[in-house]
């Protein structure tokens, strides 16, 4: 079995507890299983479209990345230092 169906198995909470009890960020691939969860669950049930081909890049891939990384409260902490870091370039 591999890396990615292992993870692919794990639910949202036992991730999220993982990340937690390991004090770790969850990799993009464990994010990218997340927000093709999320799709699964919203806009792929309507559409019938896999996650798989949704074409990186695209909107509808970067909302759910975005909805994965925040899920994961990833989203937040990465506005947070790329805000502090334009502030820094914008006092300069």
């Amino acid at each position: 079995m591999s890396l990615t169906q292992v993870v692919y198995r794990k639910s949202f909470h036992k991730l999220f507890i993982e990340c937690l009890s390991q004090q770790r960020q969850p990799t993009e691939e464990e994010i990218d299983l997340i927000a093709g969860e999320i799709w699964r669950s919203s806009h792929g049930c309507v559409t019938g479209q896999p996650w798989a081909d949704v074409a990186r890049g695209s909107d509808s891939h970067r909302q759910m990345m975005n909805a994965a990384r925040a899920a994961l409260g990833v989203h937040s902490k990465q506005l947070r230092a790329s805000n502090d870091e334009q502030s820094l370039v914008t006092a300069a």
